[in-house]
């Protein structure tokens, strides 16, 4: 049987029929994914199935006791206040519906030992549900920039250097690789038991990991949209694998 993946989304408010397609009427809130991370499952063997954003805590372990594995997608900055710092004004906009959502299903996931796999935002919440923090942006923090909105989606950006008996090690069996790249924040100080996976060029933690689950990996990068390069898509065939 095809294991079930569970898929978080975006809430999204400031938009306009003409951004959906003509379809609702304006002033409606919208719950989308990109169809990268749909694809990606369904290209691996898996069910994908997208977990809106809800207010019930209860319903929504109701919805994570039904998948076999969970998906942590991209998508807003998270909200500086999760972490206890000052909002500098250097982040993007905030959803603290999904912040506490995700959170939640992270911790849920780990607790019962659902197979996760984070993807850039996803990365992030994982180590902020660990007890970690993450630059609110990387070049007010003396990084290069990381968002090149200027390149294809399944364009590589740079060179990452994985670092061995890591599971991404296992993956790719290299030690270096090169990514996409479209985020601006990234780990900081590092959440509790994870372990770094991977690093960028001038040191800043591109993947990580935990070795007491299953599966608990994330990366700060988009393998999804990488649809053409068969490395990137080992990582959803071992994560769909682990969730049989």
């Amino acid at each position: 049987m095809k294991p079930i993946i569970g898929i978080s989304v975006n809430s999204l408010r400031d938009i306009s029929q003409n951004d959906v397609g003509q379809i609702g009427v304006e002033g409606q809130d919208w719950q989308l994914i990109a169809a990268d991370y749909i694809r990606a499952i369904e290209r691996n063997g898996g069910v994908p199935i997208l977990i809106p954003n809800i207010k019930s805590l209860e319903d929504m372990r109701i919805v994570l006791d039904k998948i076999d594995g969970l998906l942590l997608s991209g998508g807003h900055d998270v909200n500086p206040r999760i972490y206890n710092e000052r909002n500098s004004g250097k982040a993007g906009k905030f959803d603290n519906l999904r912040d506490h959502e995700e959170i939640f299903m992270t911790q849920y996931a780990l607790e019962k030992d659902i197979p996760f796999l984070g993807i850039c935002r996803g990365l992030q919440i994982l180590n902020i549900t660990l007890g970690g923090t993450i630059y609110q942006d990387l070049p007010s923090a003396g990084f290069p920039a990381h968002s090149m909105s200027n390149s294809l989606r399944n364009e590589p950006s740079h060179s990452i250097k994985i670092i061995k008996d890591s599971p991404l090690y296992e993956i790719f069996e290299r030690d270096e690789i090169w990514t996409n790249s479209y985020h601006h924040q990234g780990i900081n100080e590092l959440g509790k038991d994870l372990k770094k996976a991977a690093l960028s060029e001038e040191g800043l933690v591109e993947a990580v990991y935990l070795d007491d689950k299953k599966f608990a990996l994330a990366v700060q990068w988009h393998p999804e949209m990488m649809y053409d390069d068969k490395g990137m898509n080992k990582i959803f065939e071992k994560f769909i694998e682990t969730c049989k």
